[in-house]
């Protein structure tokens, strides 16, 4: 996983206090554009913090790789998940002519076992070269997944408020869970997506946490400390959590009876 440079309004606060504003830093990238610089890639909502992109900054960095000739790369796999009302970003293959978004089945739509994606692009000739290489390296799909695809295509508002609705109600239990144990997390909802990355704040640290967590009571967080860069600092307080799927009281049953076992 790749990270970009971020720009913060105001001095590091924790995640429990009003909303910082953040966003990437457009002219730390315009300074690391290169001559041989062809292609930037960008994900939102964000995997693992579930943050997304204010508009003004998208179309500024748009209008940057629009002025050096630069194809930008969306990650556009959470695109229309999260809490109902949730405003996204346009598509960017949609607002850019050297834009690719890249989605997939398995992730907004909740459709895994279909093993379907797509990119989409202005740009008939550099599909033209992922056709040709795609038919080098694979032939073709399977055909029932591409019929089933194009049924939940067709039905694609649907999918998404069932799935916005389950967001809806999880984050609800986490903001009561979180609400219980001030004293162990930092906790502020995502801007889209069903993922966030609250702060652990116990002495023994978060992978002392995650690892024994799994391992004794089946509850997988991942600690921030695998998300490893070459261009800015990882995290060491934070893990990934997840919660797109129903049945989340199981899961925070589990958790709590782990918490008040190691108090």
């Amino acid at each position: 996983m790749k990270r970009f440079p971020w720009r913060s309004a105001r001095p590091r606060t924790c995640l429990s206090t009003p909303r910082i504003t953040r966003s990437l830093d457009i002219d730390r990238i315009a300074a690391a554009i290169r001559p041989n610089t062809r292609l930037v890639t960008i994900n939102f909502p964000h995997n693992p913090t579930g943050a997304s992109l204010p508009l003004d900054r998208y179309t500024a960095l748009i209008e940057l790789c629009r002025k050096h000739g630069i194809y930008i790369l969306h990650d556009e796999i959470f695109n229309g998940l999260g809490q109902t009302g949730t405003q996204h970003l346009p598509f960017v293959a949609d607002v850019y002519e050297r834009g690719l978004s890249l989605n997939v089945m398995s992730k907004s739509y909740g459709l895994p076992g279909l093993r379907i994606g797509w990119i989409a692009c202005q740009d008939s000739a550099i599909l033209f070269k992922m056709e040709r290489l795609k038919h080098y390296l694979s032939i073709c799909n399977s055909g029932p997944s591409e019929r089933l695809t194009m049924i939940a295509l067709r039905n694609r508002a649907r999918i998404l408020a069932r799935n916005c609705a389950s967001v809806d109600e999880n984050l609800t239990k986490w903001d009561a869970f979180f609400a219980a144990y001030p004293d162990l997390f930092d906790w502020r909802r995502p801007d889209g997506s069903c993922m966030a990355f609250p702060r652990y704040k116990g002495v023994d640290g978060v992978e002392e946490f995650c690892a024994p967590l799994v391992e004794e009571s089946g509850v997988l967080f991942l600690p921030s400390t695998i998300y490893s860069s070459e261009f800015s600092e990882t995290p060491t307080e934070r893990f990934r959590l997840g919660f797109g799927r129903t049945k989340l009281d199981e899961g925070l049953a589990a958790l709590e009876a782990h918490l008040n076992r190691n108090s």
